[in-house]
């Protein structure tokens, strides 16, 4: 146990993840096993994917999708998508993977091509297919192409974006596990940030939160605070202690 309540962490983290040759060398083994048994029936459906120039084409489906997906969420934070991307006229180039099923864009990973780091902005997927039964949902079949795409190009890292922390607060727990579960580790942003302080007592609701490192950019450790009766949901969390070291605390029951 901690030996108080008492939580310093940084309002946003950033995540990164290493590239390698073996597009699925980042993943656990339950995913490596899931998407290997996709990747093997993939031709016996109607999935496609592309990786493309970003285009207001794309936008045009992609911008509803997200905005219906986020609204969802607890305490959503919408983006101008076509601001932050094409309307920013930037000359740094911004690209789609675009996955379909039966004809239909179902969602897509937007991300820029930056000197270093191939960089993701935005990403929205359903939770699993409708027209057939695969074992790894549309995300990590994405991640993969995804990976293998950026490693083509000469890229050594993908930036997964910046996250609001704590989860369970801004975003839901499962968003930290997917990054997690891809092979991401967590940073302090290079843009400007809070450093904050949370009361664990002061929690009614399941949240995970990344502690702020006592030395370096890399965070190192996190706390999970949890009802018993949620624990097994997520304890995927605590199966990366390489990457991040995570503390199960549980919340009093009423």
């Amino acid at each position: 146990m901690i030996s108080d309540m008492l939580i310093t962490y940084p309002s946003e983290h950033k995540w990164t993840e290493v590239v390698s040759e073996e597009p699925d060398s980042g993943l656990g083994k339950n995913n490596r096993t899931r998407l290997r048994s996709t990747m093997s029936k993939i031709g016996e459906t109607t999935i496609k994917h592309s990786i493309q120039p970003l285009t207001s084409e794309i936008l045009d489906w992609f911008i509803p999708l997200y905005t219906e997906k986020i609204s969802t969420k607890d305490n959503p934070k919408i983006f101008d998508i076509y601001g932050t991307t094409l309307g920013k006229g930037s000359e740094v180039p911004y690209f789609a993977l675009v996955l379909e099923e039966a004809g239909v864009p179902i969602g897509a990973t937007i991300f820029s091509e930056r000197k270093n780091v191939l960089s993701i902005a935005y990403r929205i997927y359903p939770n699993d297919w409708t027209s057939c039964k695969l074992q790894s949902n549309p995300s990590l079949y994405s991640e993969y192409h995804l990976n293998a795409y950026a490693w083509k190009r000469g890229y050594k890292k993908i930036s997964h974006g910046k996250d609001r922390n704590p989860y369970g607060l801004n975003s839901h727990l499962g968003l930290a596990v997917f990054k997690l579960s891809v092979g991401c580790s967590a940073y302090l942003p290079t843009t400007p940030y809070e450093i904050k302080e949370l009361n664990l007592e002061d929690i009614d609701t399941d949240i995970f939160v990344l502690k702020y490192p006592e030395s370096g950019e890399r965070i190192a450790h996190a706390v999970l605070y949890i009802s018993q009766e949620n624990a097994e949901k997520y304890t995927q969390l605590a199966k990366y202690p390489e990457r991040l070291m995570v503390e199960t605390i549980f919340r009093p029951t009423t």
